[in-house]
């Protein structure tokens, strides 16, 4: 399963995160070796996606044409709304 996703440069906090979740994108993080790696996500692909991934799934997430493979790790989403909010990938 390939993801894509863009790199975030700007606009970090709940504020940055709220203002990304009302334009149809939510924030995640890849964790690894060295520094973290903060990405935007489409929150409509990412659902699709959902149906055929879970926790401990191992997939392919390409962040402005650089390539990670990574385990998805956690999943937060809004219980009254059912919005994604944020979620976590660990390199492998």
């Amino acid at each position: 399963m390939n993801i894509k996703a863009t790199l975030r440069t700007d606009d970090f906090g709940s504020s940055g995160s709220r203002r990304l979740i009302r334009k149809g994108l939510f924030p995640a993080e890849i964790y690894g070796k060295g520094e973290n790696v903060h990405i935007i996500l489409n929150a409509h692909d990412f659902e699709i996606s959902l149906r055929s991934i879970s926790v401990g799934s191992k997939l392919t997430l390409t962040v402005d044409n650089k390539e990670y493979s990574c385990i998805f790790k956690d999943l937060q989403e809004n219980i009254m709304t059912g919005k994604l909010i944020h979620a976590d990938f660990q390199i492998v």
